[in-house]
């Protein structure tokens, strides 16, 4: 055995450790993104996606970790060509660092923004209330105010201090009030 064909083998005994990490990182993830459940605010499409690519990264570590192994540990009995083997090392590596590249891309799928609960689909139906105050009773939907309660009555703004309310009740229509 060449001094080229030992220095070959021995980084590729070095990098195999890493590869393995890589390998252990792509299936947390996997893990993790199938632990997520239904829940998750990312659209199907964008979910299986994720999936496809957290699929590829997994096959491309296993035959990442298959090139860097066959380098490190060659199973010809006869010398191998340090040219070729440091080309199978070239390859699994860059191919080591492409399955963590598209392991984080898939795992941005999970910080998928949620919407808002006032602007987004799944908003709550507006809650009708009526509100008791010193100087009578206003009944109509909460609306967003600072301050005061903001009420929509009969489609038009309307603040009532928060120093005058006595009484918030939810009813099911406002009917003429």
């Amino acid at each position: 055995m060449t001094d080229s064909e030992e220095a070959v083998r021995t980084s590729a005994r070095g990098w195999l450790t890493l590869q393995l990490a890589a390998l252990g990182f792509v299936g947390v993830c996997g893990a993790l993104k199938a632990g997520g459940g239904s829940g998750s605010p990312a659209p199907r499409g964008v979910e299986a996606v994720a999936g496809v690519l957290v699929l590829l990264a997994l096959l491309l570590a296993v035959l990442a970790v298959y090139l860097v192994g066959r380098t490190a540990w060659p199973h010809t009995a006869g010398p191998d060509d340090p040219a070729r083997a440091a080309r199978r090392l070239r390859i699994g590596l860059v191919l080591t660092f492409a399955t963590v590249l598209l392991t984080a891309v898939a795992a941005t799928s999970s910080w998928w923004p949620a919407p808002d609960a006032a602007t987004g689909p799944a908003a709550p139906a507006a809650v009708e209330v009526e509100v008791g105050t010193s100087s009578g009773s206003l009944c109509g939907e909460l609306g967003r105010g600072g301050g005061a309660l903001t009420l929509i009555v009969r489609g038009s703004p309307v603040d009532v201090p928060l120093s005058s309310v006595t009484s918030v009740t939810p009813v099911a229509g406002c009917g003429s009030a």
